[in-house]
């Protein structure tokens, strides 16, 4: 036994040289009663890299000898917290250190105090994270623009500013355009701004504080600056007369008014712009008028003078054929692209008198009532060719007679932006009332319903009733209990769910009869006394829809350059594929184009061609904000939405 005592005694002084680190000089190493530390223990083990930190509040562990003999624990001079103090283990918490919030971690010096209180047994350098919790703008872009001119701003923790202040003008939260933690958006408002340019400086608040957005890069607001203009003693313009203005920035006006009447706006660029006098213009007594001419600019529209009083003569002009401007059309972009169902908006001169118009000979529908200078029409669905081509649009006007409009691009499908759709939930504790205003949407209706409308207007019928016998299992038909008319009576639709594993997917309308009743109805339950989610039937939908990630040469898809709606990859084989972090067959992710497969009466089951295709689609998923992309899963309150973009074509095959 002593001979073991003699033994321990001398492994332990040596391990106490070895353990304790920047520490006084000992002559002597009393064994049993002054502690030592390990620093190889530390835990958390920080250093300057900051792939390992430390906060404030962190509690940090460390092993070694006699250490329920430490007094007290200091970091950067400040106090600790022990938390813990045996013979082998000390356990402290960070103090609330006087350092300014960054990235970087700091470098500090942790001390820790023997029994007397004043002799450091323990002088060690750790790294502690004061990390960035206050509102921080790091940018701002674009630097120029005008009223209606969408700015974004950068930076962390951007969900905390309250409001904007443009120059004078206060933007509150309620109106910004978008908000996440790392971006903010809002509109530069209305508001009396110098004509011209100008330099405009923008400043956020967040709690207490104000932070200065541009710094010394002030913001040019472009406003249109009119030079002065009359006209000569005893003159006057007449109907149909063009007049050009010239000035600055006038390619921001967007219309031009003679007091109550809209001008037509022949050609508008950044030094002049030119305006024509328009028949809709009624005859005054006398007929020689004098009005107010204003300009109209920005989102939304702000007026500036042009002229305080300008005279013409009303006299009309007799009838004159329709005249075009231009031709716009809705989600059209760059290239102006007509899709199938869009509205197109045309600009022109005698408008009033058109009674319709033809796109490569098919009637298009109008929208609304012309007026002297606008009308809108239907990109018709009847165009028989299936890639897009250059064909002619003509106006039909006072009974019949046609005149040329140019020619317009039509893409021979339906294209729809900017959808977003909620997600189903397991539990109906976690479903989310926008998910019930926003739970499904329809290609063939451009639509996208609620549980309410699906229930209420009973769009699917079948699974409405809670028991489809038209749909013998997963995604398998049963053309005895149906009818080709009654299948192709209910359109499909598309919708998303998550389950008790917070798995995120696209869901097929007939995949699985446990799919549907994840969306709920937010109704009054007289027995609970209360509103509660209730929901949808456990049945299987209708309509046979699969899918499958486009893994080969989705570009033209991503790209906006997608021409025709054909299809010669994979077959779709997938009822619901999920949300990953890694794209494959049956899995997508952020940035994924799905194809979209509504199956034919006929084959009633998973397809084997395109020849089973009744009609297909192409999903590009453009946002996820209900689930962690880093980990593939849904949010656990199953809070956001999935936005998509998608392509749809008429009927193929039937």
């Amino acid at each position: 036994m002593k001979r073991f005592t003699k033994y321990l005694t001398l492994f332990l002084t040596g391990s106490l040289a070895a353990l304790t680190a920047c520490g006084p000089e000992m002559n002597e190493v009393d064994v049993q009663n002054n502690p030592a530390i390990n620093s190889t223990t530390l835990s958390p083990m920080t250093d300057e890299s900051g792939s390992v930190r430390a906060y404030v509040g962190t509690e940090i562990s460390v092993g070694g000898f006699n250490l329920d003999r430490v007094s007290h624990v200091t970091v950067d001079g400040l106090e600790a917290e022990i938390t813990e103090k045996t013979i082998k283990i000390l356990k402290f918490k960070i103090p609330a250190l006087d350092l300014a919030q960054q990235d970087a971690p700091y470098q500090v010096w942790m001390d820790v105090y023997d029994a007397d209180g004043e002799s450091v047994i323990f002088h060690y350098p750790y790294y502690v994270t004061i990390p960035v919790t206050d509102a921080l703008i790091t940018a701002y872009a674009p630097a120029e623009g005008t009223v209606g001119t969408v700015v974004t701003l950068t930076g962390r923790n951007l969900e905390q500013i309250t409001r904007v202040h443009f120059g004078a003008v206060t933007v509150e939260a309620s109106a910004f355009t978008e908000v996440t933690a790392e971006a903010l958006k809002f509109a530069v408002p209305a508001g009396e701004y110098e004509a011209g340019d100008s330099q405009v400086a923008i400043t956020a608040e967040w709690g207490t504080a104000t932070i200065d957005v541009t710094g010394e890069t002030l913001f040019t607001l472009h406003t249109p600056k009119f030079d002065a203009a009359s006209q000569e003693e005893g003159t006057q313009n007449s109907i149909g007369d063009e007049v050009t203005f010239t000035g600055q920035n006038l390619d921001l006006v967007s219309g031009m008014k003679w007091g109550e009447y809209d001008l037509i706006v022949v050609l508008a660029e950044a030094e002049a712009v030119t305006v024509r006098f328009p028949s809709s213009i009624a005859q005054t007594d006398p007929v020689v008028a004098e009005a107010a001419l204003t300009a109209l600019w920005g989102e939304p529209a702000q007026t500036t003078p042009v002229a305080s009083a300008w005279r013409v003569d009303t006299t009309p002009v007799g009838p004159a054929a329709p005249v075009l401007v231009k031709m716009e059309a809705e989600d059209g972009g760059e290239s102006n692209k007509f899709y199938l169902g869009k509205t197109v908006t045309v600009t022109g001169e005698n408008l009033a008198s058109i009674e319709g118009f033809k796109v490569d000979g098919v009637e298009a529908a109008l929208v609304g009532e012309p007026t002297d200078i606008s009308a809108q029409f239907i990109v018709p669905d009847g165009v028989t060719f299936t890639e897009a081509k250059e064909v002619p649009v003509v106006a039909l006007y006072n009974g019949g007679n046609e005149v040329d409009f140019g020619t317009a691009m039509v893409y021979p499908f339906y294209y729809y932006k900017g959808i977003r759709l909620g997600i189903g939930s397991n539990s109906s504790s976690t479903y989310t009332e926008y998910a019930a205003d926003n739970a499904f949407f329809y290609p063939d209706l451009g639509r996208v319903v609620s549980t309410y409308d699906w229930y209420d207007e009973a769009l699917d019928p079948y699974a409405k009733s809670g028991n489809n016998t038209a749909i013998s299992g997963a995604n398998k038909l049963d053309q005895g209990a149906i009818s080709a008319d009654e299948y192709y009576a209910v359109k499909p639709y598309i919708f998303f769910k998550s389950d008790s594993s917070d798995k995120l997917a696209l869901s097929g309308c007939a995949n699985s009869y446990s799919q549907i009743k994840t969306h709920c109805r937010f109704i009054f339950d007289e027995d609970k006394g209360k509103v509660v989610a209730t929901p949808l039937p456990a049945a299987y939908g209708t309509p046979i829809v699969m899918y499958r990630v486009v893994t080969s040469n989705p570009d033209p898809i991503l790209n906006g350059t997608l021409t025709s709606m054909d299809y010669d990859g994979t077959m779709p084989s997938s009822g619901a594929p999920s949300l990953s972090t890694a794209e494959a067959g049956s899995n997508w992710v952020k940035g994924s184009v799905l194809v979209m497969s509504y199956v034919t009466y006929a084959k009633g089951a998973a397809p084997e061609a395109i020849t089973d295709f009744a009609k297909i689609g192409y999903i590009i998923i453009r946002d996820v904000t209900c689930a962690d992309l880093a980990t593939g899963k849904a949010n656990a309150d199953r809070a956001g939405y999935i936005e998509f973009d998608m392509y749809w074509s008429k009927t193929l095959n039937e």
